[in-house]
């Protein structure tokens, strides 16, 4: 899969097909909440941070994983990710978090779980989507 340049930056095909994938689900989570707004305004806001901690963890895991690497070129952080094993603990970690604002919330599981099978089943199929669309046009 290629890239293309925004910039100086390359940005790879995948990330940007991830990216409107992410977007789909955003709206498809918005959609499903819809019915309750202050349980909206606190899911949207809570499952925005356990992907942000997802992300972060993913990236910054590679200090966890090889400290003696970034301890000798700290600029190695910005170029390399956790790779497998900080997927697994971002996810791991975002799980958590989802978990402990679920028991410190008010709203019933099948209230939160609908919603977030929603989300992770329209991120699969639109990233397979847009991903196929992409090699059958190339």
């Amino acid at each position: 899969m290629g890239a293309f340049l925004l910039g100086p930056f390359i940005i790879k095909y995948e990330w940007f097909i991830l990216l409107v994938a992410a977007l789909v689900s955003y709206f498809i989570l918005r959609w499903a909440t819809k019915a309750e707004r202050s349980f909206q305004v606190t899911f949207m806001n809570i499952i925005g941070n356990a992907v942000m901690i997802a992300i972060l963890t993913f990236k910054f895991s590679y200090v966890l994983f090889h400290p003696t690497v970034f301890l000798t070129n700290p600029k190695a952080i910005l170029y390399f990710a956790g790779g497998l094993k900080g997927a697994f603990l971002g996810a791991f970690l975002a799980f958590i978090y989802l978990s402990w604002n679920y028991k410190k919330g008010s709203w019933p599981l099948k209230q939160w779980i609908a919603p977030i099978v929603y989300g992770i089943v329209t991120f699969f199929i639109a990233f397979w989507l847009l991903r196929t669309l992409f090699f059958i046009l190339t």
